[in-house]
């Protein structure tokens, strides 16, 4: 229950980062609401549906404040304005430390996006337009503007985006264009191949400019392949080649193989979000990486599953690692279950030698459900003073309906970062769905 998307109406969340955001977004939905009268009458009622995610957390840093944010995420969607193929979806999420500030900023939310869909049978076409998400071969974008899709003929398909790239860095270069698109050939059910290509203006300057290669094999029953290559045409090189193998299932037995190969320089040359910033200095844009991995599970009956899994990393300056292990896992559906798994990492320094040991298990009471999970790493040498390292989890969770559920979780760690670290988290899942207009029968 920790995941969640979305925005936020709570009263006390309306910071004054967040208030210019969320104002628009009630605006848009207000006139979405109001437009509803223009339209032709429609033979299905204008359906509200959402779902609001809060969290409450706690922790305690290593210089003893007290972080307590309280987060609400909130996820809309408006269907049948009017006409069936008219909706709009929107999400978000703002925040307000209750303790002491975190982050930087005591108040903040962010309109995750907000859009406006017309999609047409007939060619399987959809335009958006709005703060729109776009996943389309190298492209995994927000962006303010437009995107649409369309199939054309004889298998093939085409779609495009263009508009100002909403990223999510807090210094450094903001993009003011971005544009691309993704052609495709599709045989149905046996393959799906994909070229694509993306463009970032900042200013008067190019910022990046990518292509890519996409393909989904299905040749036979039980063999699929996926996997991408992209190419990065500010540095004119290659930035990954990423690539699976799927076998199965054979009496039980299910095959899945990796092979990806990443450049650190190309990979990481524009980066449009601080995670990658932070990484400056951490790693070395000349390291590249080629992964190799094979996992094999076995369905030993319909509740008991058996695996084992392998996976090389050679570093090209870091050296090479080896990490391999078994799982066994039980379940049984709706009920719970539990699994224990072990892994040996093996790698060319301290931090990369270690044995992985975790033992979970979940259970349901009624309404109500208990997930226990422990973790421990045993290095090989001490790092930072400290050779055995652990992460234990309770988290009890309670369904009010089919609509409303909540969770308490408590996490306690051992790690060189903290000697003792205890964070508590609490959230509450509401569901909800009104009809407005129309045939509203069935609709709650």
């Amino acid at each position: 229950m920790k995941g969640g998307s979305c925005l936020k109406r709570n009263r006390l969340l309306l910071g004054r980062e967040g208030r210019p955001q969320l104002l628009r977004m009630v605006i848009m939905i207000a006139a979405l609401l109001g437009l509803q009268s223009f339209f032709p009458p429609a033979s299905s009622a204008l359906t509200l549906n959402g779902e609001s995610n809060t969290y409450l957390s706690f922790r305690e840093t290593a210089d003893k404040s007290k972080i307590v944010p309280l987060y609400e995420y909130l996820d809309l969607s408006l269907d049948n304005i009017g006409d069936n193929r008219v909706s709009f979806h929107s999400s978000g999420w703002g925040k307000a430390d209750l303790g002491d500030e975190s982050y930087g900023k005591r108040y903040d939310a962010d309109l995750l996006y907000a859009y406006l869909s017309f999609k047409n049978d007939k060619n399987n076409t959809t335009i958006n337009l709005g703060r729109v998400l776009v996943f389309e071969g190298v492209a995994a974008e927000k962006v303010d503007g437009f995107y649409a899709r369309t199939d054309i003929k004889y298998g093939f398909g085409a779609s495009a985006y263009v508009g100002r790239p909403v990223e999510t860095e807090s210094n450094g270069v903001s993009g003011d264009l971005i544009y691309g698109g993704r052609l495709s050939y599709e045989i149905p059910s046996i393959v799906v191949l994909g070229a694509s290509y993306l463009k970032e203006n900042s200013g008067s300057s190019d910022f990046r400019e990518e292509e890519g290669a996409d393909i989904w094999l299905n040749p036979v029953r039980q063999v699929v392949i996926t996997g991408r290559s992209s190419y990065n045409s500010m540095t004119n090189g290659w930035m990954e080649h990423t690539y699976f193998l799927s076998l199965g299932p054979f009496s039980n037995l299910r095959l899945n193989s990796e092979v990806s190969w990443i450049s650190y320089k190309d990979y990481f040359s524009s980066a449009t979000t601080d995670v990658f910033k932070l990484m400056t200095g951490i790693l070395d844009p000349a390291e590249k990486v080629l992964i190799l991995g094979q996992e094999a599970a076995y369905s030993i009956n319909e509740n008991l599953t058996a695996s084992a899994d392998y996976k090389h990393y050679d570093y090209d300056l870091a050296g090479n690692a080896n990490y391999y292990g078994g799982k066994l896992s039980y379940a049984v559906l709706g009920k719970g279950g539990a699994g224990v798994s072990f892994h040996r990492m093996s790698g060319a320094t301290d931090k990369l030698r270690y044995n992985e040991y975790r033992v979970y298990g979940f259970k349901k009471f009624g309404r109500a459900d208990l997930t226990l999970d422990f973790l421990d790493v045993d290095y090989d040498s001490e790092i930072d003073g400290m050779k055995n390292t652990y992460a234990a989890s309770l988290a009890i969770g309670y369904n009010f309906s089919n609509k409303v559920k909540t969770v308490a979780d408590v996490d306690y760690s051992r790690n060189p970062n903290f000697n003792r670290d205890v964070r508590t988290f609490l959230s509450l899942v509401w569901q909800f769905d009104s009809a407005f207009g129309g045939e509203t029968k069935g609709v709650r």
